[in-house]
């Protein structure tokens, strides 16, 4: 039986070679069956579905930081401040691709459907700091310093506007007439117009 089952062994590992080198020839030799892409030339198709780097559009963002609170990994960082029209404004808005697991999570989870995975998938670099994708070209600073200049701006003109209608209103009581609220005045005035 030892003889029998060596003779066996043999005739099996020449015939499973003979079946993996058919398999091999028949690729390697046929013409319409192409596996290797020249890669910097050529490229594979992208298939729908696919989660590549992720790209913020800045413009519909509200700064809610939702994807912020869901990133698993925090590769997500903003900073916002809120503006004059009582909304928030970006300062910041920054994505290490170095830490993102491109899991979606922060996708899914965008109220204004903002940020969205796009095709690529190639950024070589030499340095960890080329992995960050900023957003906001601006200084987080010199946004913040711009918002809080508006908010003043904004908060001068509104206190201004009151002390308008506090005199209107003196003005009226010194005539000797029924003083009228400066809320009414102004929405009989944005009623005429």
């Amino acid at each position: 039986m030892g003889l029998k089952a060596y003779l066996h062994d043999i005739v099996e590992a020449v015939v499973t070679t003979a079946k993996g080198m058919r398999i091999t020839a028949r690729y390697g030799v046929d013409p319409k069956e192409e596996v290797t892409l020249q890669y910097p030339e050529e490229r594979w198709e992208i298939p729908s579905g696919y989660r590549g780097f992720l790209h913020n559009d800045i413009l519909k963002c509200t700064a809610c930081t939702m994807c912020v609170k869901v990133c698993p990994v925090d590769c997500i960082s903003l900073e916002s401040v809120r503006g004059a029209d009582k909304k928030m404004v970006l300062a910041s808005y920054d994505i290490n691709i170095g830490r993102c697991m491109y899991c979606g999570l922060c996708v899914e989870v965008c109220p204004p459907k903002s940020l969205k995975h796009t095709a690529g998938y190639e950024m070589a670099s030499t340095t960890r700091g080329e992995l960050i994708l900023h957003f906001i070209e601006e200084d987080a600073a010199v946004v913040k310093a711009r918002v809080a200049r508006q908010v003043a701006e904004a908060a001068a003109k509104a206190a201004e506007t009151a002390k308008a209608a506090d005199l209107s209103s003196e003005a009226g009581k010194a005539e000797g007439g029924e003083p009228k609220p400066a809320k009414e005045e102004a929405a009989k005035g944005e009623t005429k117009e």
